[in-house]
């Protein structure tokens, strides 16, 4: 009678360490499959920002357009914004600059935020692009772990060759929630 109770006892003790066993190889995959899947903002080059943009919605008489302007990024996350240039001069290269005004953006209860640690690439990139052809170029913005949440502001200058401005100074905004 003690023997049947200690192998029953054996081998529910065997039944629940095999389910730890294939719970915990579970997590570990879940763990793993995750953190591939992580990107850095830094390691991505501007032809993948550029292919990650998707459609833009755009005027047909715009000369420069962003497609949504606004987004919501949470903390260690990154999305891209969609830029599309439409040269109706001459065939040149175009300078894109991307900065941040002073200030940097607003937290929640409307306070000022002088600066942050937010991340974005490309900082200024040039373009050749060719007389009536259009450019769709990607923006990335990364969102640090320690940031305040507020809206963050970018200011984007399309010039052209020469220095001259090609369009007003287009306006990104980030959301942190």
């Amino acid at each position: 009678m003690l023997g049947k109770k200690a192998i029953e006892l054996s081998l529910n003790f065997i039944v629940i360490l095999v389910i730890s066993i294939i719970i915990f190889g579970f997590g570990v995959r879940f763990i793993s499959k995750l953190s591939s899947q992580a990107t850095e903002l830094q390691e991505i080059t501007t032809a993948e920002l550029d292919e990650r943009i998707g459609n833009l919605v755009c005027e047909g008489s715009d000369r420069v357009c962003i497609g949504i302007d606004r987004k919501t990024i949470r903390r260690t996350k990154f999305d891209i914004f969609g830029l599309k240039i439409v040269n109706i001069l001459e065939s040149q290269n175009f300078d894109i600059i991307v900065e941040r005004p002073v200030p940097s953006g607003y937290t929640i209860t409307k306070e000022e935020i002088p600066t942050d640690s937010l991340i974005w690439n490309p900082k200024e990139r040039s373009v050749f692009i060719e007389k009536n052809e259009e450019k769709s170029l990607g923006i990335g913005v990364q969102v640090p772990a320690n940031i305040v949440s507020g809206t963050y502001i970018f200011n984007v200058r399309i010039q052209a060759a020469n220095g001259d401005p090609y369009s007003n100074i287009q306006k990104l905004y980030v959301d942190v929630p």
